[in-house]
């Protein structure tokens, strides 16, 4: 009985004895470290969905076989700039002051050549804004409709053979000012492009396609 109490008492002691030095390395860590979470190279880390992305934000793991979406930006080989609308035309018209001509209908565009005054200048089309020309050196550029002698004068009278609006610009993009009709007598002041410059009985003028005469 005495040696059973005394190897009892002597259990406690031993195990109280024991350093940390004496832990054998294959022990069991806890599977959280002191912080709580759970330690970087546990198996949890990996799949744990409380685990945190470096931005502090929920990491998902994406679904097998899934590809993570790429962030690049696919850029077109197509060019974005539309090409402009050309009525076309033929005329060979006069220079009646300096000025540009532009790579295209617009002044923010490339000057790649200078008018001269009382040159001439072949036109082979317009747009809402500008002419289009066709220089000697074989490039097509734009100039303001204003640089040269847009309207040739001429006084005759033609019947109406079609209804026609009456446009404020010799182009499809005009403003209709008023409308003529078939078999009408018009009394036409100019020549401009593939149009005729008309004035009305109320001393209006404006233009009407030469199809409109034919």
């Amino acid at each position: 009985m005495a040696a059973a109490v005394a190897i009892a008492w002597s259990a406690p002691a031993f195990a109280a004895g024991i350093g940390e030095e004496d832990v054998p390395s294959t022990s069991v860590v806890p599977a959280e470290g002191p912080s709580g979470a759970a330690p970087v190279n546990s198996p949890g880390s990996a799949t744990s969905p409380s685990a945190t992305a470096p931005s502090g934000k929920t990491w998902v793991p994406a679904p097998a076989g899934l590809k993570p979406k790429s962030t690049s930006h696919h850029v077109s080989s197509k060019s974005s700039v539309r090409e402009p609308e050309i009525e076309p035309a033929q005329a060979r018209l006069k220079v009646l002051q300096s000025a540009p001509v532009y790579s295209a209908p617009a002044k923010s565009s490339k000057q790649i050549e200078q008018l001269s005054p009382d040159k001439f200048v072949e036109v082979t089309g317009s747009t809402h804004y500008y002419l289009q020309v066709k220089l000697k050196s074989g490039q097509t550029g734009y100039i303001d409709p204003s640089s040269v002698e847009l309207v040739k004068p001429t006084d005759k009278v033609f019947v109406l053979t079609h209804d026609a609006g009456v446009l404020d610009k010799p182009n499809r993009w005009a403003k209709k000012l008023a409308e003529v009709h078939q078999g009408h007598n018009v009394h036409v002041v100019g020549v401009s492009l593939d149009y005729m410059r008309i004035r009305m009985k109320s001393g209006l003028e404006g233009f009407i396609p030469m199809t409109a005469l034919e």
